[in-house]
């Protein structure tokens, strides 16, 4: 009798000692499979939020920058149209010759000479030298030389040479100046009225 009583006792204990293991198990399980889960979700979800406060104390910033290399690319693309319409389809150097003649009448400088040489062709465009001859006073060359920049016509001066004769009033003068034209590529294009288009 007291012999079957042990048994039972040390079953019970087996028994309590197996849901004893059994519960650790499941406490062991349960941490793997939700707490540590979640506490590496805790620390992404964290980490996200420590990157959205940097984007919106960086938002302004971020909003400057961009207004401020918008308005330097409006402002660049202005100056490039602003060219382009300075710069015809042909050389044309009679109408050019034209322009040149009237500033030089306007800051009384004779015009002797105008000679335009052949047209190179450059990479997006085409340019023509001419060699400007004249005389007038050294004053009266300054003003000319600066007025022919802000010309409708597109141009820039090469080079320009002064000799002092007897009349120190008056210098002759050879500038070698350079004219473009025959923009190519679809800038130009856009800059041609509709009329230029239909024709090109």
């Amino acid at each position: 009798m007291f012999a079957l009583d042990d048994e039972i006792r040390r079953f019970g204990r087996l028994l309590h000692y197996a849901g004893v293991l059994a519960a650790v198990l499941c406490v062991a399980a349960g941490f793997s499979l939700v707490h540590a889960p979640t506490v590496d979700a805790i620390a992404d979800t964290s980490s996200r939020i420590e990157e959205l406060k940097l984007s919106i104390q960086n938002a302004s910033i971020m909003r400057d920058q961009h207004r401020k290399v918008t308005d330097q690319l409006s402002e660049v693309t202005a100056r490039i149209a602003g060219v382009q319409r300075r710069v015809p389809r042909d050389a044309d150097a009679g109408e050019f010759l034209k322009e040149v003649t009237q500033l030089a009448s306007e800051e009384q400088l004779v015009i002797k000479d105008f000679t335009p040489e052949k047209p190179e062709h450059r990479n997006g465009y085409a340019e023509m030298q001419v060699t400007l001859k004249g005389s007038g006073s050294y004053a009266s060359i300054c003003k000319f030389v600066d007025r022919l920049s802000k010309l409708k016509r597109l141009s820039k001066v090469k080079d320009l040479t002064l000799s002092a004769e007897g009349n120190a009033n008056e210098y002759p003068m050879t500038a070698t100046l350079v004219i473009y034209f025959g923009l190519r590529g679809k800038e130009a294009d856009s800059t041609r009225s509709p009329q230029e288009n239909h024709r090109g």
